[in-house]
C-alpha cells in the first residue's frame, strides 16, 4: 500500500518531488532531535515494567505530551515566531485535505470489514481504544511527524527526503511500545516503514493536516489493532492515561497560544 500511494504521489507531485536542497537550518535539528528523544523515551519503556507508574508518565507525559506537543508548539510559536501554519494547522486547503482523508479511511475500512470477526468484537473496548490511539496518540504523532519534523525536512533538504526521513524516525519511535506486541518485530518494523512511507507521501500532497487526521490515520490505526495485533483490551485499560494525556496537551496548547497573543 504504502509503495502505491507513494507511486501516486510522484505522479501528482512530478514537477517538484524530485528537488534535493542542502538548507539544514537550527528547526531542522531541533524537529529532528525531538523525534530522536521520542526514540530515545520509547527504547527506556523496554526497561520498564509494563503498566507501571513511571512507564505510563514516560509515554503519556514525556513523549506524547513533551515530545508531540510542548516542544513542537513552543518552538514554532514561540521561538520561531511562526503561526500554527508552521505544524499544519492551516486553512488552505483543508476542505480538500478531509475529503481525501475520508476516502483514504473508506478504502482502509475494507479491510477491517472482510478481515475480522464481528462477533467477538468487544465494542467498548473499540471506543475506548479509539480515544486513546487516535485522541492521544494520534495528536502526538500529528504534531510531531508532520507538523513539526516533515515540514522542516522538506524546506532543508526538499519533498522526498522529508517523506523517508521522516518514516525512518516514525518506525523507531515505535521501538518500546508497538513493536513489543508484534510477533516478528523486525518484519513489523519494515510495515511500518512502508506505513510511514505512506502517511509522509499523502500529507505531502496537501501540507496541510487533516488530510491525516482523524480520517485516515485512525483508520489506519485501528486496522493495526483491530487486525493485525489485536491486543485492544491491554489499550482499553490505558483510557484514563490516554484521556488524561489529552487534556494536558490541550492545556499546553491553549497556554502556548495564549502566550503567543500577550
Amino acid at each position: 500500500m504504502g509503495v502505491m500511494v507513494l507511486a501516486v504521489v510522484l505522479v501528482i507531485k512530478r514537477k517538484d518531488i524530485f528537488e534535493f536542497r542542502w538548507q539544514p537550518e537550527r528547526g531542522t535539528w531541533v524537529a529532528v532531535g525531538t523525534g530522536l528523544l521520542a526514540f530515545v523515551l520509547s527504547a527506556v519503556l523496554l526497561l520498564l515494567e509494563p503498566g507501571s507508574l513511571f512507564g505510563h508518565l514516560v509515554l503519556y507525559g514525556g513523549i506524547w505530551a513533551g515530545c508531540g506537543v510542548a516542544i513542537p508548539w513552543v518552538y514554532t510559536l514561540l521561538v520561531e515566531g511562526d503561526t500554527l501554519a508552521g505544524l499544519g494547522l492551516r486553512r488552505e486547503k483543508w476542505k480538500q485535505s478531509l475529503l481525501i482523508g475520508l476516502g483514504l479511511a473508506a478504502f482502509f475500512s475494507l479491510v477491517i470489514v472482510f478481515q475480522i470477526d464481528w462477533s467477538a468484537v468487544n465494542w467498548k473496548n473499540v471506543g475506548r481504544s479509539a480515544v486513546v490511539l487516535v485522541g492521544g496518540g494520534g495528536l502526538f504523532e500529528l504534531f510531531l511527524f508532520y507538523g513539526f519534523i516533515h515540514l522542516r525536512l522538506e524546506k532543508a533538504f526538499g519533498p522526498l527526503p522529508a517523506i523517508f526521513l521522516t518514516a525512518v524516525i516514525y518506525v523507531l519511535w515505535h521501538t518500546g511500545t508497538q513493536l513489543t506486541l508484534e510477533a516478528d518485530p523486525w518484519l513489523a518494523a519494515l510495515k511500518l516503514l512502508g506505513v510511514g512511507i505512506m502517511y509522509q507521501g499523502v500529507f505531502s500532497l496537501t501540507y496541510n493536516l487533516f488530510i491525516i487526521w482523524p480520517f485516515f490515520m485512525g483508520m489506519g490505526v485501528m486496522i493495526d489493532f483491530l487486525v493485525n495485533i489485536g491486543d485492544l483490551e491491554v489499550i482499553s485499560a490505558a483510557f484514563p492515561w490516554g484521556v488524561g494525556s489529552i487534556l494536558v496537551m490541550g492545556f499546553i496548547m491553549l497556554a502556548v497560544r495564549r502566550a503567543t497573543k500577550s
